[in-house]
This record gives C-alpha cells, sequence and structure tokens, in this order.
C-alpha cells in the first residue's frame, strides 16, 4: 500500500473522474513512482498509477466504437482523460491461474492487447516518453556516434570481437581502456545469489591475453577518461538538472565505476551545465523525440564534459532524496501543464 499525502479535498476530487490527469505505468515495487506519486498529491496534480502487476482479475476493460475505460482498483480512466503518461516500470502481466501454461500465455497476450489497444489512443507528444523512442533511444552505439553529431565530446570508442582490433585500439588510445558491456551490465543466473553486476573495467596491456576470448562476445571499448567528477544530469521537457556524483579511491582519483559499493561513500552536489553542453543536450533530446532522460558524463581534470550515454527511462529519484536535486518539481510542473492544457 502507497502512502501519499493530500488533503481532504483533494482526495475527495480524486474519487471523481476528472476532466483530466496523468497517468504513471510501472509496477508495484517501483519507488521512484512512489515518490513521484507522493509529490503529484502534495502539489495536487490529478493522477492514477497503473500497476502491471496488479492482479488481472480485478482490471476491467471496456473498449468500444462508442468509448475507452480502462478500470482497476476503484479507479475509472477514460482514454480521453489522459493529460499524460508517464511510462516507467512496468512488468510484464501475469494472468489469473486457469489452464495449462499454454492457455495462461495466450490469456497474457490478450490482457496485454487489450491494455496496449487502450494506451495506443493517447497520442505520443503526452507521453514520458513513448515506448518506441525509449527503444530507439536505448542503443549505446548510435547514442556514441548521435551525441557526437550534437557536438558533445565522446571519448574514442570502439565495439569489437577481434582480439586484433581490440589491440591495436589498445595501442593507438591506450596505456589505458576501460570495458563496458553493450546491452546489459547484469546476469540472472538461475539462483539469484550468484547474479552478476559487470562494472565498468579498466583495461591495459597486462590484459592484452584476455583479448582472445573476444570471438563469443562484442565488447565496448572507450578511451579511459581522466574523472574528476562523474556527472548525472536529468531532462524533463525543458528542464535540465545537473549533479556531480564524486567518490574517491584509495590513491585519490576518481572511482572508475561511481556504483561499486552500492554508492555508500558518493558526494552529491548540484551544477550548472556549460551552455554549448546543454544545447547538445537538447539536440539529442529533440533529435530522439524523447521529454525525459538520464544522462551520464564526466567531467575531466581540464573541466572538459565528456558524454557517455543516454538512459530514456533511468532512476532519478534519489538524487531528491540526497538534497542534490529537485527534479521532483520538474515532473510535477510537466504533469500539471499536461493535466491542464
Amino acid at each position: 500500500m502507497h502512502k501519499y499525502v493530500s488533503s481532504p479535498a483533494f482526495l475527495a476530487w480524486m474519487e471523481r473522474m476528472p476532466d483530466s490527469l496523468a497517468m504513471i505505468i510501472t509496477n508495484s515495487t517501483d519507488a521512484t513512482a512512489d515518490y513521484l506519486c507522493d509529490r503529484l498529491a502534495r502539489a495536487e496534480v490529478a493522477y492514477c498509477r497503473f500497476d502491471t502487476d496488479t492482479a488481472l482479475d480485478t482490471i476491467q476493460v471496456a473498449l468500444s466504437a462508442h468509448g475507452l475505460q480502462l478500470a482497476w482498483n476503484g479507479h475509472k480512466v477514460e482514454v480521453t482523460t489522459i493529460g499524460t503518461v508517464v511510462y516507467r516500470r512496468p512488468k510484464p502481466f501475469i494472468p489469473p491461474v486457469a489452464g495449462d501454461s499454454s492457455l495462461q500465455n495466450h490469456a497474457s497476450d490478450e490482457w496485454a492487447e487489450a491494455i496496449e489497444g487502450f494506451l495506443s489512443h493517447v497520442p505520443p507528444s503526452k507521453w514520458i516518453n513513448y515506448p518506441p523512442r525509449n527503444f530507439m533511444a536505448s542503443h549505446k552505439v548510435e547514442q556514441l556516434t548521435r551525441a557526437q553529431t550534437c557536438g558533445l565530446c565522446v571519448p574514442e570508442w570502439v565495439v569489437t570481437n577481434d582480439a586484433e582490433e581490440a589491440k591495436q585500439f589498445l595501442i593507438a588510445h591506450g596505456p589505458k581502456l576501460v570495458a563496458k558491456p553493450l546491452a546489459s551490465g547484469y546476469i540472472e543466473r538461475t539462483d539469484p545469489a550468484d547474479d552478476t553486476l559487470i562494472y565498468t573495467q579498466s583495461i591495459n596491456q597486462s590484459h592484452e591475453h584476455l583479448f582472445d576470448r573476444l570471438s563469443s562476445c562484442p565488447v565496448l571499448f572507450q578511451a579511459q577518461v581522466n574523472k574528476a567528477t562523474d556527472v548525472r544530469m536529468i531532462v524533463v521537457d525543458d528542464f535540465i538538472t545537473a549533479v556531480s556524483l564524486t567518490a574517491k579511491d584509495a590513491d585519490g582519483s576518481q572511482r572508475l565505476d561511481i556504483r561499486r559499493d552500492n554508492m555508500r561513500d558518493v558526494r552529491y552536489a548540484p551544477l550548472s551545465a556549460p551552455s554549448h553542453v546543454a544545447q547538445g543536450v537538447r539536440e539529442l533530446m529533440q533529435g530522439y523525440g524523447l521529454r525525459f532522460a538520464a544522462i551520464d558524463f564526466a567531467i575531466d581534470s581540464d573541466g572538459r564534459w565528456t558524454f557517455f550515454e543516454v538512459n530514456p527511462n533511468g532512476q532519478w529519484a534519489w538524487l531528491d532524496l540526497a538534497g542534490a536535486s529537485d527534479v521532483g518539481a520538474s515532473f510535477v510542473n510537466a504533469l500539471r501543464t499536461g493535466v491542464e492544457s
């Protein structure tokens, strides 16, 4: 049960179907959605939250040429009342247990098609973000080439499964490289206790013998940036928020992968992006058709901002909770505009 703070009058109004509201699509364990809904409730912005892991036998769909309606857990939403959709972290639909697995899979597909048919009537401009645009913006190789065309500084890089090409790249751009996964840095195993998180790794000439393993899997190699700090930038429509993330290793250098040690010793500070970086980011967002993104940079020892990647569905609430940003206010403003327009 999620607890949101708001006035009794707002709660009474929310029990009726508002003329327009924001719809948050996610799952029941999404802590960022919890935080966002709390901010919307405090700001008295009309919203509903649809968790796709909700028991499907508690959902009712009524779709016809005469109207398109979705109802669940006391909410009843007409597609014409949706001002904005925030597409967060939905999970696959799980149908009620009935019949064999083949029938359950069929039921799950039918549910997905019905609910997606409802949502497909919401114009792409009302989504944060429209799912096909998230897909287009989620490929690291394309991100790097596009970011460079937008005037952002990008480290020299190569994706290869050829040992000799990797060795030549090390010679040209060493003495150190970094190696990163392309699609996912998380490996799920049969026993969750054995799951593996793949961090960014430093590579030098002592690792050349490992290049012979590349034939089985391509790897992204980049020239290593002499980082002074990492930056997480959050963009919501016209609002750009940048936060530095600083964590030093024993030798005093900025940590290669800021995610290590569960980020327990990371220090946060708000900062402003240089105008040329902000302009490049706006061009990047416009090119993808995104209204929201989390973008990772590093600032090197010379003060230069280097682009690493875009996550069109990245996390941000922890920055607010650390007191380094107020991205929640940017979402409140964007969703209030969508509801009132």
